[in-house]
């Protein structure tokens, strides 16, 4: 028998494996099986196999393992090894295998890989498409690193896969089901074996698990493992959202399960080392909607005339100790995911909502970080402890925003008196080199049935920035306290906050755009450490223009980004030499991290974490950190765009946020939605489009657009799926 096709029947073999329930049809297995299989090969195996009485054929061209001889079939295909037909590295002298992260193009979906390192995302040519999903983390190696130039990759290896449950269509053939992904970063439909069906109908909406993808298989394999309810898309596609990036809002039951028996008592052991703040009074100031409350802030007048402020923080490691199941469960979430219409919680409901909220008139550990200050708001000294309260009250940023401006109401004299230190603490902190961005957060009401009715954006008030302050300052102080310890050698390692200083070329782009934007002169961004002072003098100067949300945000977008480690750098759009992560461990596992940290040097316990497994774990919640705002950012345009569905031929006023040749985006001032003008759908003329100026104006010159304009637009079409939304120009 040649050799090729004893390979080959080795390979069917190894598609059935010992499952003698599998059935595959003639074109399934010729689609599993390497490309370069021909059909006559695929019959003459198939043909053999049936005479060996290892497979039969239950249907016209499907066949199935024989039942009873699994085991032979098993031991006669593992004696030989099969290569699937990865692709080989083409090495050349001076080449190297690098690790990176596979990134999809949304639009020409294209595959890159981003490595750290590496000047450019390499890119893998169209001829060599590799089997990988966005996000996984793979070996490749690459054809040319030269300065200013995109490599090339080819994959060496999946090292893991990113894509573990995917939201899609059933779409079923005479023979097959597959199913469509709703993400389009995943362009691959999945087979879904026979037996891995239940039951689903064709166009149906169903939760897949990813269960293999061979190298040499045009399709991953997946098995439907719960068919949804297609009544509403909406929620379809914002589980979808969530899904694609590995967050549910569900938890398995084990961790459910571990939970059931939790002490909700306070108890007396405990109270004998926190301090007792139960009878201090302390209020919480939260959003309205708010249902986790992982801070408190407390306030008394001293004996010797100064003032005690708590920072009051939900004591999560209390409940949540290492290598338990809900520990394991929220070091893989990382993060909660607050979508605009649900949340996907880092910790279970009776934690996040009840045990570690620190809810109103109810008894709760905490850890703290206390100040002493004066009148005046300088701080006299600060510890941190373990405390135990008891919330007086629960305000609303509203309503607390009404006793700052009104200056009378329930607690009034400590709100008024929080306010007046934050705002001392605040104008220190922007003296010392913090940067004034002012952030945006878009908001929606939405009906019963989950519809949006009403987008908004959020106004961030004195409420608000009293909440802020307190907790930067907390921040700071254990950040300090931590590299103290560091250095005493007392823990092996902290957890910081960093915030690098920004790059010279994006500072540079930035001048560049607000002078094309609107003839904004920008003073000297040559040095890194002194470009907080300019833009903060810049932002002030031009905060009346019509420019300035959109310089505001190119401004941010000129920054790093922030991230974790155990090597301090400082944050530098805070101004702050150290900084960590302490006030929201129910929401982020790098404040649970903390928390532990501070219970090693103050309590003794076990939890001083060696450095390189620390400074993993901070990568990892770095990159979850990216994931969460991505779905953040993917639900918020989501629902802008179902916002805008129930709203075509209404106009809107809105503000030109990019061009390209063809056409514009435009920004909607009230709501923030974004659309694209199509030149072509709307004008007959042609237009010539000046990178320089962002500007598009027609061959005759009569009709201008240029970046940050003010234009009237009419919502002319809206695809939902895509997330894409067409304006016209009213005249």
């Amino acid at each position: 028998m040649p050799k090729q096709t004893e390979q080959l029947e080795t390979k069917i073999l190894k598609l059935f494996g010992t499952d003698s329930h599998k059935i595959f049809s003639f074109e399934t297995l010729l689609g599993l099986l390497p490309q370069k299989t021909r059909k006559e090969k695929l019959i003459h195996s198939l043909d053999i196999l049936k005479k060996q009485k290892k497979i039969k054929e239950v249907e016209r061209f499907k066949f199935q393992l024989v039942k009873g001889d699994t085991k032979d079939n098993v031991s006669s295909h593992q004696e030989v090894k099969v290569k699937f037909d990865k692709p080989k590295s083409k090495f050349i002298p001076n080449q190297k295998v690098y690790e990176g992260i596979i990134d999809i193009s949304n639009t020409s979906g294209a595959v890159f890989v981003i490595i750290e390192g590496v000047e450019r995302d390499a890119i893998f040519r169209q001829r060599e498409m590799p089997k990988v999903f966005q996000g996984d983390r793979v070996k490749v190696s690459l054809s040319d690193v030269k300065p200013g130039k995109r490599p090339e990759a080819t994959l060496v290896d999946v090292i893991e896969r990113k894509v573990h449950k995917i939201i899609g269509k059933v779409h079923k053939t005479e023979r097959d089901t597959f199913v469509e992904p709703l993400s389009r970063k995943i362009k691959q439909h999945f087979y879904i074996a026979f037996q891995d069906t239940k039951n689903a109908e064709n166009d149906q909406y169903v939760l897949v698990e990813f269960k293999e993808w061979n190298l040499s298989e045009k399709s991953p394999r997946g098995r439907i493992i719960e068919i949804l309810d297609g009544t509403a898309f909406h929620n379809i596609e914002m589980e979808s959202i969530l899904i694609e990036k590995g967050f549910q809002k569900s938890f398995d039951p084990k961790v459910i399960e571990e939970l059931k028996d939790v002490n909700k008592k306070i108890e007396k052991s405990e109270l004998g080392y926190r301090l007792d703040y139960r009878n201090v009074t302390t209020l919480t100031i939260d959003p309205a909607d708010a249902r986790d409350f992982d801070d408190a802030i407390s306030l008394q007048k001293l004996e010797n005339g100064n003032y005690e402020i708590g920072v009051h923080i939900a004591d999560v490691s209390h409940f949540v100790k290492p290598h338990t199941e809900v520990d394991k469960e929220a070091f893989n979430r990382a993060t909660s995911v607050y979508l605009p219409d649900r949340v996907a919680p880092m910790l279970p409901e009776i934690l996040s909502n009840d045990l570690c909220s620190l809810n109103p008139k109810v008894e709760r550990y905490a850890f703290a970080a206390i100040f002493e200050i004066d009148e005046k708001g300088k701080v006299i000294s600060e510890k941190i402890a373990k405390t135990v309260i008891k919330s007086n009250h629960r305000f609303s940023y509203e309503e607390a925003q009404e006793i700052i401006e009104t200056q009378k109401g329930l607690f009034a004299e400590e709100i008024l008196f929080l306010d007046k230190i934050a705002k001392i603490w605040r104008a220190e902190r922007y003296k010392k080199g913090a940067i004034k961005f002012a952030t945006t957060e878009v908001r929606f009401k939405f009906d019963d049935k989950g519809v949006p009715i009403e987008v908004y954006e959020k106004v961030q008030k004195d409420s608000n920035l009293l909440i802020e302050d307190f907790m930067l300052k907390a921040n700071v102080c254990v950040a300090t306290f931590l590299s103290n310890y560091v250095e005493q050698k007392k823990i092996h390692a902290g957890v910081y906050r960093n915030h690098d200083l920004p790059s010279l070329e994006k500072l540079q782009q930035f001048s560049e755009t607000a002078f094309r934007l609107g003839k904004h002169k920008v003073k000297s961004l040559e040095d890194p450490k002194k470009a907080a002072s300019v833009l903060n003098a810049f932002l002030d100067e031009i905060k009346d223009s019509p420019e300035a949300p959109i310089l505001n945000q190119l401004a941010i977008r000129s920054m790093a980004k922030a991230n974790y480690s155990t090597t301090n750098i400082g944050h530098y759009g805070l101004g702050y030499a150290f900084y960590t992560h302490f006030t929201s461990p129910i929401r982020r596992y790098p404040d649970l991290l903390v928390h532990r940290l501070l219970d090693k040097i103050l309590y003794q316990t076990k939890y001083n974490y060696p450095k390189d497994i620390l400074e993993q774990m901070c990568q990892h919640c770095s990159i979850q950190e990216k994931n969460a705002a991505d779905c953040e950012r993917e639900g918020i345009k989501y629902k802008q765009v179902e916002y805008l569905s129930y709203r075509i031929g209404k106009t809107f006023q809105g503000i030109i946020s990019g061009a390209i040749q063809s056409g514009f985006w435009v920004e909607l001032i009230d709501n923030k939605c974004e659309g694209f003008v199509e030149l072509a759908a709307q004008f007959k003329e042609e237009f010539v489009y000046d990178a320089q100026k962002i500007s598009l104006t027609s061959s005759k010159g009569k009709r201008s657009f240029f970046y940050g304009d003010v234009v009237t637009i009419e919502v002319a079409k809206v695809h939902l799926r895509d997330k894409k939304v067409w304006f016209k120009v009213v005249d």
